[in-house]
């Protein structure tokens, strides 16, 4: 399945934490299915440890928001979470809880690209033994932060060849670092996750992207609009495009032939697609 990521014409949409909305609470099973249905070529999840060093599917810091009642999940065991109940986005209690990180990616299983985020706030050999128990390396991208100088990330990924890893990239001067550190200890850059606040900045440019790809890697950009705060991808994200020109936002990360662009609005991302690229 990862090979997807390689190939070049219409860009995948990848969506942020599953699709939520009513009854259906993100970084879930029901999130993942919800978003596969809606198009998603990519699920973006996140992992947390709990108390007892488990791995639940969970964003750190969304503990007050999303279960009731509300505790830290890092605080929590796991069999406690099993009993807690998630919020709806209607601030309801559903009936279910947080899953766990076997159970949700067992339930995934050949089901679509699965994108692992936050690995670095869970054990990461654990994560990696549980993915290779499942053998669902082929359908999953991990990816992560790589610093210069020592980066214990990276040297557990290196035990792991089969596992395809992207670093994130928040700012351009991390690139060549991240190329770099990931060369120094062994573990192939299958791509780069970018972050970029203005139109000049190297990321934005369709010759960095063009590059990458001559050097088979994908490049990966976020159109996600998080609570107000610029959009990373110098204000051409979802709410510009959503209500402004879609040519102009979306249009602009068409143009520079990114190949992956994370959304939390799959169905109006691939209707637009679907008229520039024509129906998958």
């Amino acid at each position: 399945m990862l090979e997807r990521f390689l190939e070049e014409g219409r860009p995948l949409v990848a969506v942020h934490r599953g699709k939520n909305g009513a009854s259906v609470a993100e970084n879930t099973v029901f999130s993942a299915l919800t978003a596969f249905d809606e198009g998603a070529d990519i699920v973006e999840f996140d992992v947390l440890r709990t108390l007892d060093n488990k791995v639940a599917v969970f964003h750190e810091n969304m503990d007050f928001r999303i279960v009731f009642p509300a505790w830290p999940v890092r605080l929590s065991v796991m069999s406690e979470l099993k009993r807690r109940r998630l919020r709806s986005a209607y601030g309801g209690c559903l009936d279910y809880g947080v899953n766990e990180l076997e159970e949700y990616l067992a339930a995934l299983k050949g089901k679509g690209l699965l994108n692992f985020d936050r690995i670095w706030y869970a054990d990461v050999r654990k994560c990696l033994e549980i993915v290779k128990k499942l053998d669902m390396f082929d359908q999953i991208l991990f990816k992560g932060y790589v610093r210069q100088g020592r980066n214990r990330l990276l040297d557990i990924f290196r035990e792991y060849p089969q596992a395809w890893f992207m670093p994130i990239c928040k700012k351009s001067s991390n690139y060549p670092v991240a190329l770099g550190e990931c060369e120094k200890h062994g573990v192939k850059m299958r791509g780069v996750e970018v972050l970029f606040y203005d139109e000049q900045d190297l990321f934005a440019q369709a010759d960095f992207v063009k590059k990458e790809r001559e050097a088979g890697r994908f490049v990966w950009v976020n159109s996600i609009t998080l609570d107000g705060k610029p959009d990373m991808c110098a204000n051409h994200g979802d709410n510009h495009a959503l209500f402004g020109d879609k040519d102009e936002h979306w249009g602009f990360l068409l143009d520079r032939g990114y190949r992956v662009i994370q959304t939390d609005w799959p169905v109006q991302l691939n209707r637009y697609l679907d008229a520039k690229f024509g129906q998958k």
